[in-house]
């Protein structure tokens, strides 16, 4: 019978934590990795999003970013005409049955709601 180590036993004791934590809070925990550049932005904004008061926190500025995209793109999928090979709207579509005939939304008007598309990051040469 294989004894679990002391790190295995601490690191499945803070799954557990985290899941409960999740399940009675409604809060839930992930990490993400950025780079110099993306951290950098991040403690612009976090800064420059709220002058002349405390910085946002970063779980705070990053939470109130999700929600400010998760607002602009149900606007925009309300906005979006229906495709005209289909009659769908977004989200449901043709489930890419007719993406590539020239008449699908899928084509080439799906690239509206891209993030790149969005953002702009699409015009900034592979720079983040």
């Amino acid at each position: 019978m294989d004894e679990m180590t002391a790190r295995e036993r601490a690191r499945l004791r803070k799954q557990r934590s985290r899941a409960s934590q999740a399940k009675t809070s409604g809060l839930n925990r992930f990490e993400i990795i950025i780079n110099d550049q993306e951290l950098a932005a991040l403690e612009r904004g976090r800064v420059n999003r709220n002058p002349g008061r405390e910085p946002y926190s970063r779980n705070e500025y990053i939470a109130l970013l999700l929600l400010n995209d998760a607002r602009q793109l149900q606007q925009q999928e309300e906005n979006t005409p229906a495709c005209k090979k289909c009659g769908s709207k977004p989200p449901e579509h043709c489930g890419g049955a007719f993406k590539g005939e020239h008449n699908c939304w899928l084509t080439l008007k799906c690239l509206k709601l891209n993030l790149t598309s969005v953002t702009g990051h699409s015009e900034n040469n592979g720079e983040v």
